[in-house]
């Protein structure tokens, strides 16, 4: 893992530099990173090269967005999918000569809405990260294990507990609480890795920040109600499978429970 904790920019052309709303930044590592880790989803973002399509279906190298599950292990984030998908061709394996893939990741929690009384003073409060690395086909049989299992883990909610300082957390492991997937299984799935080279986090919290005027006029304060209505994602009780006879796992129990 790199010794470097902060992605602070070194120009104002720099991919990560936020210029809108500035003071919202955060550059350093533990930020972005708590918030990749305590999210389920991210959206990755790349550019199909021409050859994935023979002939490709339009002239421009139309730029994807794709939800995906995803894991991060130090200074990498780790996607998967089916061998022959298009990511996974995109961010796979390619003439060495040509240059590495771009990727795109970002991940955001919404905590709440913002009411202002001016409505262009409306808002959310957030915290969002967005990361920037090359692609990378894992090839390596053991590497690949270990990022499954992560991937596994983290988009069934095992590493929430931990964030939540619960005690489950420690414990929770639906990989290895599963079937284990076979040789089929491996083949047919692809993992791609993305070592982060910068990234950004930009956080709002706190009420309406309307203009002073408005916040001074007794008539607008009296009509026009402002403030924040809070979001928060909670689990509900878990529902069992028709044909399990299996208790709810123990971090699953706990999850439900924490409001």
């Amino acid at each position: 893992m790199s010794t470097n904790q902060d992605f602070t920019p070194t120009s104002s052309r720099s991919i990560n530099k936020i210029k809108r709303m500035p003071e919202r930044a955060n550059y350093d590592k533990p930020t972005i990173y708590s918030i990749l880790d305590e999210g389920l989803i991210a959206h990755v973002g790349f550019s199909l090269p021409y050859s994935i399509e023979d002939p490709p279906q339009e002239p421009e190298d139309w730029p994807l967005v794709m939800p995906m599950a995803y894991s991060r292990i130090d200074d990498t984030v780790y996607l998967h999918g089916y061998v022959s998908g298009r990511m996974i061709k995109a961010l796979g394996p390619r003439d060495p000569n040509a240059p590495k893939p771009k990727v795109t990741i970002t991940v955001t929690h919404l905590d709440g809405i913002v009411y202002a009384i001016n409505p262009f003073h409306n808002s959310f409060n957030y915290r969002s990260a967005c990361v920037f690395g090359y692609g990378r086909l894992v090839t390596d049989p053991e590497e690949k294990t270990l990022v499954l299992k992560a991937i596994t883990n983290q988009a069934s909610g095992c590493f929430l507990p931990k964030h939540l300082n619960l005690d489950a957390g420690e414990t929770a492991d639906r990989w290895s609480d599963s079937k284990q997937p076979g040789k089929i299984d491996m083949q047919s799935t692809g993992v791609i890795a993305v070592q982060i080279e910068s990234g950004s986090a930009k956080i709002r919290s706190g009420g309406p920040k309307d203009d002073a005027k408005d916040v001074v006029s007794e008539e607008l304060t009296q009509q026009i109600w402002s403030g924040v209505l809070p979001i928060r994602s909670v689990y509900g009780p878990a529902e069992s499978a028709e044909y399990t006879k299996a208790p709810v796992p123990e971090f699953i129990e706990t999850l439900t429970k924490h409001k």
